[in-house]
């Protein structure tokens, strides 16, 4: 690609480029007293001078001149210079105040504004000057050289009959390479001796005074052996052949390892007989400008394979449309050649471009003369470019010009891409996303999409809308991720996996709590990188009140007491826990004394009695006592009814609505529940249900406390007590798999027998359907079973059987679940174990410790099962290396409901759970004679389960 440095190049004016690579200081100054400076360029003098660019425009040229000079300088620039002629040398003032030597020329000139300027030039001769100083020590010092060191004889090389003219020839010889040779200068004798160097070579070689390099050579100087030996040719080619070599791009190694360029010059000397005397050696440091010139034959070879790897037909045309410059893909996309596309001008005369109407665009809406005449860029210009034969593809033109020192353009860089394919896949794609769209929006199931880079919704359709209450979708995209989602189940949410079924809660516009099931889809960029992902949701509020109903009433069975009015209590507490009311009323109509009274329990415990002519009178909920049925009534805006002046209930606690029904007992209907709530509700259907099973409850606690009545004995009452509950769970049982058969089948035979008219987002749908009736069948057969253990009606089918054989069955069944989670499942049981056990039930006990093992066991981890005997039983034992146990949670494993749930940390792996599983095992294996329990060292330590079975050898 084309660097910013390189588009910020093709914009600048030669003069400016000029101002950036010329190494001299480069002025442009007013013409008026002051001499202020317009423009300077950044150069090796100015940092020398220790100024930027910056802080001298603008300001006073004479504040760079020494002070000496000051008078001297501005008669000069006063005084008038037309030309480039004359120059004089001064001294500038750097800002450490140390004098710097510079050389100037000016001339005169008026700008295209006709504002008189003066252009500057200043070089920097300090280097010179110094060697004029010391020329004088240096003659003095090479005279005590040829005095001192008999052996040296410099002016051998002009063989002079005096020696004042040997010296005086010296001197003139030294002078000469000082002043014209500024850079490294070396001479030697015919032998490749040194007879003498300049400053700057004697540092190059490390050598302190010039003087020190006299009658050494190369061998005894230089460190580069190649370099020796590669010098020795060179200088020895031009000393035989008597012609010098100027200009020769050579490498020289430095002491450090690093590897210059240099351009060398070899020059032989000649003696007073036109013999070669010796070898003048002088060459510069190029390193510098090889780089510069290695770097833009890359970035010319770049550029050319940028050209033509481009996916773009790229083309260039000179001001008048001439093209100059074709790339391979121009020629594929206008199916010319290259020899044909440089004879073409790119104007509408010569290509025939119609818009997407099919008229002709006219000449100054052409690309070119867009460009020519507002010279700004054009991007993604859009026309159809029609060949012979009716054919016709779409382009995309884009356009930059290049604009010279002038202002003017000079040249102007096309793109050309076909777009044909893209429209029509564009169009393709647009057709379905609109059939998509149309699905989305009109499906039954909530769709949520959230794109993880900015934290925002994307898309949400109005079914979803539907679920939350609201209207405005732009309120929405605001809320939801901060108020709607729960707060507690966001990030949960967030770190979720694709696939996995997930459920959360809302808080719906009205405030209430709704609970959301479904599965995360996840989207990708074309790196890989998650970008988003979409939820498909389905309300379960409904299915999450029947499991927290069905939970609540096994809780509040397993915490009733003996005393009835507790019992009640909790059970009122639930009804206003799950209903979201604001008081739950527990109406009892007793006759005493043949008078009717009615007793008002409200779920805070508190009890009144009223008779019957202050209830009807005083209290709303009487009216619910006129309809002679035990269905649901509702009540609205009751606040403004005439109770509303002698009702406490509505006066102290802002009652507004209620809702209620009559509790069918045998053949009476003499008791009452009540919801009172403070705003009007909406009832749903599984309101209703919650109202119906609560009641049931409260009718078999009221029939468990009149037969508590008659009961004379502790044990028979906490018989009677659990046989009721055993009751209510076949019951409640039975009243949800009556229905979740209707939709089991149903949803079974939709899809044997019209998958094929269905699309796959109708038969996911009904799958998740059928599987969700699946496990909820599973929760009430666990249920079922639990019931009948407790009333010991389950009777066992043992015979003898191979255990061994059932243990590695089992295994097998769930494998798959293991592999799911890359665990191995190893079993160290050899021989066979046979003794008496019911086969189906001992595999249900099995399966669901291996299950547990599988589901709270890391990725990666092992589940090992070992046998032993010991007192007479065969002992099984499953361990595992996963999140362990604490005694607290071991001490609640076998109850009833004993689930330990644990969210977020990596447990959730698809395996569903009822809370009933190990305590059916425990008492599965007490029918057999055996028992179950559990080891653990603590949290993260693996836990293991044992059970044993007597061994029975008949």
């Amino acid at each position: 690609m084309i660097s910013d440095d390189d588009e910020q190049e093709k914009g600048k004016s030669q003069f400016e480029i000029f101002m950036e690579i010329v190494n001299d200081l480069v002025i442009i100054i007013d013409q008026n007293e002051h001499f202020n400076i317009n423009l300077i360029n950044r150069c090796s003098l100015l940092n020398k001078l220790g100024y930027s660019d910056r802080e001298l425009t603008g300001k006073p040229f004479m504040q760079l001149i020494a002070l000496d000079d000051i008078k001297r300088v501005s008669k000069f620039l006063k005084k008038g210079v037309e030309t480039f002629g004359s120059f004089q040398e001064l001294k500038l003032s750097s800002v450490k105040n140390e004098p710097i030597w510079a050389e100037i020329k000016a001339r005169k000139f008026t700008d295209e504004n006709d504002s008189k300027q003066i252009l500057l030039i200043l070089k920097d001769i300090s280097k010179q000057k110094k060697i004029e100083v010391n020329l004088k020590d240096t003659e003095d010092r090479f005279k005590k050289i040829t005095e001192t060191i008999p052996e040296i004889r410099f002016w051998k090389l002009f063989n002079p009959k005096k020696y004042e003219e040997a010296l005086q020839s010296s001197y003139e010889m030294l002078q000469m390479v000082m002043e014209n040779i500024p850079q490294y200068i070396i001479w030697k004798d015919i032998d490749l001796s040194y007879l003498g160097c300049n400053d700057n070579y004697a540092n190059l070689i490390e050598i302190e005074h010039p003087e020190n390099i006299i009658d050494k050579t190369d061998e005894d100087l230089l460190w580069d052996k190649m370099q020796i030996g590669y010098n020795r040719k060179q200088e020895m080619r031009v000393i035989e052949s008597n012609e010098a070599d100027f200009h020769s791009v050579e490498t020289w190694p430095l002491r450090n390892g690093e590897i210059i360029w240099i351009d060398i010059n070899r020059i032989p000397l000649l003696n007073s007989d036109g013999k070669v005397a010796g070898l003048l050696i002088t060459f510069e440091d190029i390193t510098e400008r090889k780089n510069a010139e290695e770097k833009l034959r890359m970035q010319h070879e770049r550029l050319e394979r940028i050209m033509e790897t481009n996916p773009a037909g790229i083309l260039s045309t000179d001001k008048s449309g001439q093209i100059i410059l074709v790339n391979s893909q121009a020629e594929k996309v206008l199916r010319f050649t290259k020899e044909e596309l440089l004879k073409k001008l790119f104007v509408a005369s010569k290509f025939k471009l119609t818009d997407t109407e099919g008229n002709p665009i006219p000449r100054d809406k052409f690309p070119f003369h867009i460009i020519m005449r507002t010279k700004k860029p054009l991007f993604d210009y859009q026309a159809t470019f029609n060949f012979a034969k009716d054919e016709k593809i779409r382009l995309s033109i884009n356009g930059t010009p290049l604009i010279g020192s002038n202002g003017n353009i000079e040249n102007i860089i096309f793109t050309v891409e076909d777009i044909t394919e893209k429209m029509l896949t564009e169009q393709k794609i647009k057709d379905s996303e609109e059939k998509l769209r149309d699905l989305l929006e009109t499906s039954t199931i909530g769709i949520l999409e959230i794109e993880l880079e900015k934290n925002s919704i994307s898309y949400l359709n109005p079914r979803l809308l539907e679920f939350i209450g609201y209207q405005d979708v732009g309120l929405v995209n605001k809320k939801i991720l901060n108020e709607i989602i729960h707060p507690d189940d966001l990030q949960r949410l967030l770190n979720s996996e694709e696939g996995k079924e997930i459920e959360f809660r809302i808080v719906t516009k009205q405030g209430k709590i709704k609970w959301l099931q479904g599965k995360r889809l996840n989207q990708y960029d074309e790196k890989r990188n998650l970008i988003s992902f979409r939820l498909w949701l389905e309300d379960v509020t409904e299915k999450k009140m029947y499991e927290e109903l069905i939970y609540e009433l096994n809780i509040n069975f397993l915490n009733y007491t003996t005393d009835t009015q507790q019992n009640i209590e909790l059970l009122l507490k639930t009804c206003l826990k799950l209903l979201n009311g604001e008081l739950v009323l527990y109406i009892n109509k007793n006759i005493i004394d043949e008078e009717e009274q009615y007793r008002v329990m409200s779920n805070k415990g508190d009890v009144k009695i009223y008779e019957s002519e202050q209830f009807k009178k005083e209290l709303f909920v009487s009216q619910i006592f006129h309809e002679n049925h035990d269905f649901t009534q509702e009540f609205y805006d009751i606040d403004k009814t005439e109770y509303a002046k002698t009702d406490p209930f509505i006066m102290e606690q802002n009652i507004k609505a209620c809702y209620g029904k009559l509790i069918l007992s045998g053949n009476d209907l003499n008791d009452l529940l009540c919801v009172l709530f403070t705003e009007n509700p909406t009832i749903s259907n599984q309101n209703k249900l919650v109202l119906f099973l609560i009641c049931d409850a409260l009718e078999i606690e009221q029939r468990r406390w009149r037969s508590q009545q008659h009961l004379e004995e502790q044990n028979r009452m906490l018989s009677e007590i659990n046989k009721l509950k055993s009751d209510l769970f076949s019951r409640t049982s039975h009243e949800l798999k009556t229905p979740l058969i209707s939709i089991k089948g149903f949803t079974e035979l939709l899809l044997k027998l019209h998958s094929d008219k269905l699309d796959e987002d109708v038969i996911s749908i009904l799958e998740e359907i059928k599987n969700g009736s699946k496990r909820l069948e599973d929760y009430i057969n666990s249920l079922l079973e639990s019931s009948q253990l407790e009333q010991g009606r389950l009777i066992l089918r043992k015979e003898r059987e191979d255990l061994t054989f059932l243990i590695n069955h089992c295994v097998k069944e769930l494998q798959g679940k293991a592999i799911l989670r890359e665990q191995k499942v190893k079993v160290n049981i050899k021989n066979k174990i046979f003794t008496v056990f019911d086969k189906e039930k001992l595999s249900e006990v099995i399966e669901n410790l291996l299950i547990n093992a599988i589901k709270y066991t890391p990725i990666g981890g092992q589940i090992t099962i070992d046998s032993k005997q010991k007192d007479g039983h065969y002992i099984i034992s499953i361990k595992d290396t996963g999140i362990g146990l604490t005694q607290k949670e071991i001490s609640q494993l076998f109850r009833q409901f004993g689930k330990i749930e644990r969210y977020g940390q990596g447990w959730d792996v698809g395996i569903e759970g009822t809370g009933l599983g190990l305590y059916i095992s425990k008492e599965l294996m007490t029918l057999h004679g055996g028992k179950i329990w559990a080891e653990s060292e603590g949290r993260n330590k693996g836990s293991t389960f044992f059970f044993s079975l007597p061994i029975i050898k008949n």
